[in-house]
């Protein structure tokens, strides 16, 4: 039976080793962070559980999400920020943003899809011209640019997202493209509900500005 001072050595010897791969890592070792999060592949598991919602579980398994975010957190190791963050952190952030992404991924078609047959029903003599700034929002970020080479404020309103921070542009795909509530949004992007209403509020103003010159007039 093993002393108590043996398995304090034992739980010694594994913060060693992580301190180890947290130092290699940030020395941008690809090897020691895929090692680090094999380590803590139960905690990043159930931490990306906790920011998935039902709908996105129903589409893509969790083994499968951990593995894009170990696929995109090696191959963007060179340039993370791990001065300022520690790996944990990071690959938190990572994992976030995968989510964002797989959401756009699974349901942004779906969507995309529900509007051409809303449009086959539009009344004559729209367009558009008679878009709001939600419905601008979610054809721009959602089509091809190309498509909209011919309509300024489409290419305008592509422009201005552009212009916007990243998590800006993520709380706005998921509010107005993949249609979640802010509370979802929050949950996945780990914030408070307060702080996703007062984010999103700051960002449509900020685009209603950068829209001002091109708002349709009636």
């Amino acid at each position: 039976m093993p002393s108590i001072d043996s398995t304090n050595n034992d739980g010694d010897s594994e913060d060693a080793a992580d301190h180890e791969l947290v130092a290699r890592i940030k020395q941008h070792d690809a090897e020691a962070l895929g090692r680090y999060i094999e380590r803590h592949r139960n905690e990043l598991t159930g931490f990306l559980r906790s920011i998935t919602t039902a709908r996105l579980l129903s589409a893509i398994e969790l083994d499968d999400l951990l593995q894009e975010v170990a696929a995109t957190a090696i191959a963007s190791l060179d340039t993370a920020p791990l001065e300022q963050y520690e790996p944990k952190q990071w690959l938190q952030q990572v994992a976030r943003r995968r989510v964002v992404d797989a959401h756009r991924f699974h349901f942004g078609a779906q969507r995309r899809d529900s509007r051409r047959q809303q449009s086959l029903h539009a009344p004559a003599g729209g367009g558009d011209q008679d878009m709001g700034l939600e419905q601008l929002l979610a054809a721009s970020m959602t089509s091809p640019s190309a498509a909209f080479s011919q309509d300024v404020r489409l290419s305008r309103m592509q422009q201005a997202i552009a212009s916007l921070g990243d998590e800006q542009r993520d709380v706005i795909r998921l509010r107005y493209v993949d249609g979640l509530a802010t509370k979802q949004i929050a949950e996945q992007l780990g914030k408070t509900d307060v702080a996703i209403r007062v984010l999103l509020s700051r960002s449509m103003r900020q685009l209603e500005k950068l829209l001002e010159d091109v708002k349709p007039t009636r």
